[in-house]
């Protein structure tokens, strides 16, 4: 989550060069902005992939305030969830679009915004690369996977 934050206050950096302002309020909305794709995790621990084995573990781990063991398993396992419905292409495509939309009407909160939460995804994919050697197959389809 660390590094999500730092991309998003990167962002928030460069569209400070890029108009020559600064405001705060961009930097906390860019900071709240990479964060906010996380929420699918939740949802998907809360909601409709509770049942499923991943989440099960995790539950296990914190049910027995096994924090080191969950730490270790949310780290090294992460890549292997392809289950959350948001974090696929086409989500990130809808945020480009809100991104350039938003930069059409002038509207600098929404650039941050939406430009932080792609920079979220673009980050999730680049890092699939680098661990796994392959961009999970999450990436490629839209909503939940069929059972």
């Amino acid at each position: 989550m660390v590094y999500h934050v730092m991309i998003g206050l990167l962002w928030a950096w460069f569209l400070r060069e890029l108009w020559g302002q600064f405001n705060v309020r961009w930097v906390i909305t860019a900071a709240v902005g990479s964060i906010l794709p996380d929420i699918d995790h939740i949802y998907y621990f809360l909601g409709y992939g509770k049942r499923d084995s991943y989440a099960q573990q995790i539950f296990s781990y914190i049910r027995a305030s096994e924090w080191r063991h969950l730490f270790y398993f949310v780290a090294t396992g992460h890549k292997h969830l392809t289950s959350l419905s948001y974090h696929n292409i086409y989500t990130v495509v809808f945020f480009i679009i809100s991104a350039a939309a938003a930069s059409f009407f002038d509207w600098q909160v929404g650039v941050v915004l939406f430009g932080a939460m792609v920079s979220h995804y673009i980050f999730d994919m680049t890092d699939d690369v680098i661990q796994l050697g392959y961009i999970n197959s999450n990436w490629k389809r839209w909503g939940r996977p069929k059972k």
